[in-house]
């Protein structure tokens, strides 16, 4: 496998201009294509367990954790049909 060098040229002329070495930069070897494709294989069949931390609802149910930012106006009610059910936090 070819991994591509990671190179950010405006970001590394300003280095150049101070006359430091750029920092050094690893691809990780996937692209975004292929992270969707393995996610995808990855959550397939797989029970969604929600727990709420903060404004996130996050599942750490196998082999990866997964979440998403609901907002600091919602909390985390339950799970239905893999998908967390959210409440509007309301005050009076």
């Amino acid at each position: 496998m070819n991994i591509p060098e990671y190179k950010q040229d405006k970001i590394d002329n300003f280095y150049k201009w101070k006359g430091v070495k750029p920092p050094e930069r690893t691809s990780h070897g996937i692209s975004e294509d292929d992270i969707d494709t393995i996610l995808a294989e990855h959550i397939k069949n797989h029970q969604c367990v929600y727990t709420q931390r903060g404004n996130y609802v996050m599942c750490e149910t196998g082999n990866f954790e997964h979440g998403k930012n609901i907002g600091t106006m919602k909390r985390l009610v339950r799970t239905e049909n893999n998908q967390p059910v959210l409440e509007d936090i309301v005050f009076s």
